[in-house]
């Protein structure tokens, strides 16, 4: 045992090839083939001949790889983000909106990428850092799955590798650095070890607000199905597998399709002709008894076909891994609701990842909250968990409003379902919406028309009898309760 800064954890090591499999399929052909032999053995037959290597080459650049992995990952993300996420947070953390990380990632953007990672690696890291004096906001530092490298199941020690690309003039320079997290004394700390010896540099304590030491290491560690430390199988290994497979067989498919065509002339009781090729007349004579014959000789071509049907069955593999979800051609005479059983088995995964995303990030927001002296429970991440089509139709939207108005349920419960159905903005609070119904009230943009109909707006939601009842056009305004005697 080396007991160094860099050692690695025994689960990290087990993971860390399909972590590489992952990114490699996900940037598509050329990383792919940049690994030559990793992914296309070379043919025993190319080893034994002088000219091997280029006939290796030839063989690798005639293979296609097929570029599912990426577009796959890109998909899911635009299906599970394809409303925004409603996230609340105290006042004093809304310019997170804006800039969430330190290189100014706004907030909706940090999100999707840690969908992108969960989908791609199954596992992604935050870190709340703290602010560089008590005014400033702190900010959340990410971290890939392969920069975390060593870590404590009770959550009090974490290792991760920071190792990167710095820039000294117009050069890029590899400098080595690793950040320990752990907790010391019941508070936490951090300490960078740097440089080729990796020496250890002081002990930072960072604090909250108030100089109040930290009681956990405020680093969040997420997986595709919750929030757990430890590495599993990335959710769309099946299709990257299933991607390399078909580039191995699509690089035995081309050579055997070039070879068809390659065919070698024989000349047998002949002279050596002068020149072979196309277009080239080659004159054979008799000479004594023997009599001269040419032919041309070559592959039959036999495991072809074979290879075309093992192509198409890796394809369907890739589909059942994961792919499928961009099988959005339905029935034309499909309804809505069988569309959404069709969609029920596809997308179960895609909740899972869905849900731990958003739980991520809200206990990182959380963690920033408790620094900044707020109060953690006031930061709500909500992930959107309806992938399909939910938007409501005007007759719809109507229909909530009614059901509202006649004392079917809440206001809040209305404004959800709305916000749910894409009929209003789901990054706005029932609160915050009323606030922007009573300015137009205010300012005479919602009122009643002559008929007692409402024309845009409503007004508060305790009276149902104020004027702009209900949020939709032509709706009847309900009449005010009467008052006890």
């Amino acid at each position: 045992m080396t007991n160094s800064v860099d050692s690695h954890h025994p689960y990290y090591d087990l993971r860390i090839e399909e972590w590489r499999l992952m990114r490699d399929s996900a940037r598509g052909e050329t990383a792919i083939k940049c690994e030559t032999i990793t992914y296309l053995p070379r043919p025993s037959g190319f080893k034994a001949q002088p000219a091997g290597d280029a006939m290796y080459e030839a063989y690798k650049m005639r293979a296609q790889f097929p570029e599912i992995v990426g577009p796959t990952v890109g998909g899911m993300i635009g299906v599970i983000h394809r409303t925004e996420s409603q996230i609340e947070m105290p006042p004093a953390m809304q310019p997170l909106w804006e800039k969430a990380t330190k290189e100014g990632l706004p907030l909706e953007a940090l999100h999707a990428r840690i969908t992108a990672e969960l989908l791609t690696t199954g596992r992604y890291g935050l870190l709340a850092g703290a602010a560089s004096t008590g005014s400033d906001l702190p900010y959340i530092v990410t971290y890939c799955t392969e920069a975390l490298i060593n870590w404590s199941e009770a959550g009090d020690f974490y290792v991760l590798d920071e190792t990167g690309l710095v820039r000294q003039g117009f050069d890029w320079v590899e400098e080595k650095q690793y950040r320990v997290l752990e907790m010391v004394d019941g508070k936490y700390q951090a300490t960078i070890h740097s440089g080729d010896t990796l020496s250890a540099g002081a002990p930072v304590i960072p604090t909250a607000r108030g100089d109040k030491a930290l009681e956990q290491i405020p680093f969040v560690v997420m997986g595709a199905r919750d929030l757990s430390i430890d590495p599993e199988t990335p959710p769309l290994i099946g299709v990257a597998r299933s991607a390399v497979s078909m580039y191995q067989l699509s690089a035995d498919y081309r050579w055997q399709l070039f070879m068809t065509g390659q065919e070698t002339l024989f000349i047998i009781n002949g002279d050596e002709p002068e020149a072979v090729g196309a277009g080239v007349i080659v004159s054979l004579k008799a000479d004594g008894e023997q009599t001269p014959d040419a032919k041309y000789v070559g592959p039959a071509g036999t495991g072809i076909a074979a290879h075309r049907t093992a192509i198409t069955d890796e394809r369907n593999n890739a589909v059942a891994a994961g792919a499928r979800l961009f099988d959005t051609d339905a029935p034309a005479q499909e309804s809505g609701d069988a569309r959404r059983l069709r969609f029920a088995a596809q997308t179960a995964t895609l909740v899972t990842i869905a849900q731990a995303s958003a739980k991520g990030l809200e206990k990182a927001l959380r963690y920033i909250a408790v620094m900044m002296g707020l109060d953690p429970e006031k930061v709500i991440v909500k992930p959107n968990l309806s992938f399909i089509d939910s938007q409501l139709t005007p007759a719809e939207v109507v229909d909530v409003i009614k059901g509202w108005q006649e004392g079917g349920y809440s206001y809040q419960t209305m404004y959800e379902r709305l916000q749910k159905g894409e009929a209003v903005s789901a990054e706005r609070t029932a609160e915050e919406e009323q606030a922007l119904i009573d300015r137009e009230l205010a300012s005479g943009q919602g009122t009643l028309d002559e008929s007692g109909l409402v024309i845009g707006g409503v007004a508060n939601p305790a009276d149902p009898a104020a004027p702009g009842n209900p949020a939709v056009h032509a709706v009847p305004a309900i009449p005010a309760p009467a008052a006890a005697a």
